[in-house]
């Protein structure tokens, strides 16, 4: 009897209470076309019903309380046994065929190191939906431009990188909220990337509807640091993400 064959897409989620979104996530997935990958939930102590479901439906759960998302991401991409890691979140959906079309991306130019594309929040306002039209048309079009001007805008929303060019980056780094988008520009430096209209994902507006619009994006102003690259380590962008930091702790915390 031969062995099972290694999943070639490693799917990788940071959970914290994710009771209400983690099943249309791991449903999502099982409902892939292609069939050849794995479901890695790194926990950081929920007190609901995330790691049950979790189980419940296949996944390989890891349980490390306190832990925060990119120290989760970097664990959850070592107990990783695929090919490409594709970082996502618990509040996403895939479309059916989501896992098929990033398979051919990377068969398609064998030189591609990492992977993204536009989401589309599926719950948001009008005007939410229209911002996020926008954002994405930035983010293609940057990652069109030759280099200086290129840039690889990246979330963890959706992110699929090469296992091996990842180990090569060190990982996310734990302690900066732009974790990343800063990997986004290690990976740019590293090889070839690309923002693909192909492979397209769905995510919940949750936060924009609890934080409002306008508090929304203020807390996100630190993404600017992907286009300009000149506001890294600046004191203004330091003090925006220390706030944002702040802020983003208490939003766990009130989970």
């Amino acid at each position: 009897m031969k062995p099972p064959k290694p999943p070639l897409i490693s799917i990788i989620v940071p959970t914290l209470n994710e009771e209400k979104y983690i099943r249309l996530l791991i449903t999502s997935i099982k409902q892939q076309r292609s069939a050849n990958f794995e479901i890695l939930i790194v926990d950081g102590g929920s007190r609901d019903k995330t790691l049950e479901i979790a189980k419940k439906d296949g996944a390989k759960v890891f349980k490390f309380p306190g832990y925060g998302e990119f120290i989760s991401r970097n664990i959850g991409a070592k107990e990783a046994e695929g090919k490409y890691l594709l970082f996502t979140c618990a509040d996403i959906m895939f479309p059916e065929d989501l896992l098929q079309k990033i398979t051919e991306e990377f068969r398609k130019n064998p030189m591609l190191i990492a992977l993204t594309g536009p989401g589309h929040p599926y719950d948001a306002p009008v005007f939410g939906k229209v911002e996020y039209v926008i954002y994405n048309a930035v983010r293609f079009i940057l990652a069109k431009m030759p280099k200086p001007l290129k840039r690889f805008s990246t979330s963890t929303n959706f992110l699929v990188v090469r296992k091996d060019y990842f180990e090569k980056t060190g990982g996310f780094a734990v302690n900066d909220i732009n974790a990343d988008g800063l990997m986004g520009r290690t990976l740019l430096n590293m090889g070839e990337v690309k923002f693909s209209w192909r492979t397209c994902f769905y995510l919940s507006a949750r936060r924009m509807k609890k934080m409002g619009f306008w508090n929304f994006n203020k807390h996100y102003l630190y993404a600017f640091e992907n286009i300009f690259f000149g506001l890294s380590n600046t004191p203004l962008l330091n003090a925006i993400k220390g706030l944002s930091k702040r802020k983003h702790g208490k939003m766990h915390e009130a989970t």
